[in-house]
């Protein structure tokens, strides 16, 4: 006898209920699950998890800062030298490490450009950081005490009168 019920359609998720699988797919993948497995529990297929998961790593926002991303820009340098060699060699299947290296290096460059206005702030708080390490590492006493044993052995006033008309009436 053939079942003449419709199936039932899936009711459409609201935004809390997509946040809500969202977190619990990215649960999962750092529980070291598969994407089969993750889809087959949130009754979606592999590849509607793999976008999930791409759309979510697009959208997240680099926040760890300026100096993070410059960080991140020397550390892909490498990849995107290796990759454009590989390319120049003739491997084709080098194109798609060397686009996804790009596109990292373009998030990150946003990022660390965003940040980087030197101003009369920006000048004083890097005039006050290396005003504090050279306290820390004592050039300000190092500095004082031999500028004391250079004026302790520099002549004094009249010394110094004495030995320069003592040196002009030597060159006359």
């Amino acid at each position: 006898m053939v079942d003449d019920r419709a199936p039932a359609l899936a009711r459409r998720l609201t935004a809390h209920g997509r946040v809500l699988r969202r977190g619990r797919i990215f649960a999962r993948l750092r529980e070291g699950w598969d994407y089969d497995e993750i889809a087959s529990q949130e009754r979606l297929t592999a590849e509607r998890v793999r976008q999930i998961v791409r759309k979510a790593l697009e959208k997240r926002i680099i926040d760890e800062g300026a100096e993070h991303a410059k960080l991140q820009l020397a550390r892909l340098q490498p990849a995107m030298r290796l990759a454009g060699e590989a390319i120049a060699e003739g491997d084709v299947t080098a194109i798609a490490p060397l686009m996804k290296v790009l596109d990292r290096l373009d998030r990150y460059q946003r990022v660390a450009k965003a940040v980087q206005v030197y101003d009369d702030e920006a000048r004083r708080k890097l005039m006050d950081k290396i005003n504090r390490v050279a306290a820390n590492l004592g050039v300000d006493e190092a500095r004082t005490a031999k500028a004391g044993e250079a004026a302790q052995a520099a002549p004094s006033g009249g010394e110094a009168a004495a030995l320069a008309g003592a040196s002009a009436a030597g060159e006359a």
